[in-house]
């Protein structure tokens, strides 16, 4: 069983682990922007006939992510940029970013959205001394697409990424409970 959630980002979608499920702030009017989420380790799973009867998310599960906009004008538009923050106890899947255009950048974050790079650095204490280094992808906290060019009347694109459940996020399964 493949569980997708679409929200609309215009109305502040917040895609959370809660109770071992998840969830999302659902609205009736999806905008332009949608973003879904997909478990694509219980999917699999429920392909090879062992889906999950609480449909809980467990610590390791892939988590993709899709968000879509949608130029609902009359004319093209420009500067569209796809942002979404990463829920706590998610980490990044390096090499997972995707885009539907070639004229989409990918930038990342690992200050909360403040600052963003296709390899953010981070400020950290090193035998005593602080130094600069380049952030891993589990210290990651937001992804981003620049698309560079403009988007057609009723044209879409789109993104995805994935992240994995970490070991003892709140609201998630151990294995085998």
């Amino acid at each position: 069983m493949r569980k997708t959630i679409r929200v609309s980002a215009l109305f502040l979608a917040l895609i959370v682990l809660w109770g071992g499920v998840i969830t999302a702030q659902e609205t009736t009017d999806e905008g332009p922007l949608v973003v879904a989420a997909e478990n694509r380790t219980a999917a699999e799973e429920a392909e090879r006939g062992a889906p999950r009867p609480d449909e809980a998310v467990r610590v390791g599960d892939l988590i993709r992510y899709t968000l879509t906009f949608k130029n609902p004008s009359d004319g093209p538009v420009s500067s569209v940029v796809l942002h979404n923050s990463f829920p706590a106890g998610m980490s990044f899947v390096e090499g997972s970013a995707v885009a539907s255009r070639s004229d989409m950048r990918v930038e990342y974050s690992a200050d909360g959205g403040e600052s963003f790079s296709a390899q953010p650095m981070i400020e950290v204490v090193e035998g005593g001394e602080r130094t600069v280094r380049p952030a891993t992808p589990d210290e990651y906290t937001d992804v981003r697409w620049v698309v560079e060019g403009s988007i057609q009347p009723g044209a879409e694109v789109s993104a995805s990424y994935e992240l994995q459940v970490s070991v003892g996020s709140p609201g998630t399964e151990q294995q085998g409970s």
